[in-house]
């Protein structure tokens, strides 16, 4: 059941002690429910309130915005990247069956809902860029890999080969529960990851990765200046090509992106084209359980990504070329 926006009001003050003004449904996201917070004193938030635990969602996304205050706290010491703080939160469960926080609301529009000139888009991807490398020097300090947040999907593994395999099986598992692939689909795909792991044994430093570069996760001002990188409930430590993968998947890694990145991540080439297809194809079997979820309800959507997927892993089997 939705929340109302006066709850949502009422919620906010139980945490802040402000009088909130007014309090508005807020963006275009169908995961959590979000509204924008006006108080007395013209400040505004941003209060955001994660699912219940009975819709559903992928292994990872189940209470995952549990990770965000600790991962933002260590952004805002550690880097120049502009995260909002996160004000207050509650994963109790004491007043809803669900996960809220409030931060303050950033300057700046989601890249999607923006129209920019060429030179206000290159400036937006330069500064990506350069945003991206920094989350990238953020290192888990006992070199574990894998979802490490507190929402606790996955045990830390020693190693980003053993992590990024319980990864891909946990996703497989959540698709062949729902039907869309049948176990024999599901230990096939399995089996063509563990033939080709020694290709993730590269990895030797766990990096933190955002996990959702796309052009609604980052704010910006008309001109191109950069004001916000949200959404980090999907971060993982391990592989920044994984990232990079997913960064690729979105369209954001552009000639402008690479610049302000600091140099050309080689993701095509030799053990890391095979790293890339898999990092993909993790990428866009996500969306079979999206699909098929309430976010979507498109069982349609989901039977065309299972096809492509299969598609993929097929060609690469019996050519072994890491086309996706």
């Amino acid at each position: 059941m939705n929340i109302t926006s006066d709850r949502a009001a009422e919620l906010i003050n139980s945490l802040l002690g402000e009088g909130i003004r007014s309090c508005q449904p807020f963006g275009a996201g169908k995961f959590s429910q979000t509204f924008l917070a006006v108080d007395k004193n013209e400040k505004r938030f941003v209060f955001r309130i994660a699912p219940p635990d009975t819709v559903l969602q992928l292994f990872y996304e189940y209470r995952m915005m549990r990770q965000e205050p600790a991962i933002h706290k260590r952004l805002l010491e550690e880097t120049d990247i502009p995260v909002p703080p996160i004000l207050a939160y509650d994963f109790s469960r004491s007043l809803i069956d669900r996960d809220f926080l409030i931060m303050p609301r950033l300057p700046g529009q989601p890249l999607s809902g923006i129209s920019i000139g060429s030179g206000a888009s290159d400036r937006v991807y330069r500064q990506w860029g350069r945003y991206v490398a920094e989350i990238h020097q953020v290192a888990d300090p006992d070199n574990r890999f894998g979802y490490l947040g507190e929402h606790r999907c996955m045990a830390p593994q020693s190693s980003w080969r053993e992590a990024f395999q319980m990864m891909y099986k946990k996703e497989l598992d959540d698709i062949c529960s729902c039907g869309v692939y049948s176990q024999a689909q599901s230990d096939d795909a399995l089996a063509l990851l563990d033939d080709n792991l020694a290709a993730f044994e590269s990895c030797e430093a766990s990096r933190l990765c955002h996990g959702d570069l796309w052009v609604t996760n980052i704010l910006v001002r008309p001109d191109g200046e950069v004001t916000g990188l949200i959404d980090f409930d999907r971060a993982c430590w391990g592989d920044i090509e994984w990232d990079l993968a997913i960064a690729e998947y979105c369209g954001v890694t552009r000639p402008a992106f690479w610049k302000g990145y600091g140099r050309i991540v080689d993701t095509h080439s030799g053990d890391a084209g095979i790293r890339r297809l898999f990092y993909l194809l993790y990428e866009h079997q996500k969306y079979i359980i999206i699909s098929i979820s309430s976010r979507r309800n498109d069982p349609d959507r989901a039977d065309r990504y299972a096809n492509e997927c299969v598609l993929i892993m097929d060609r690469f089997r019996k050519t072994g070329s890491p086309v996706f």
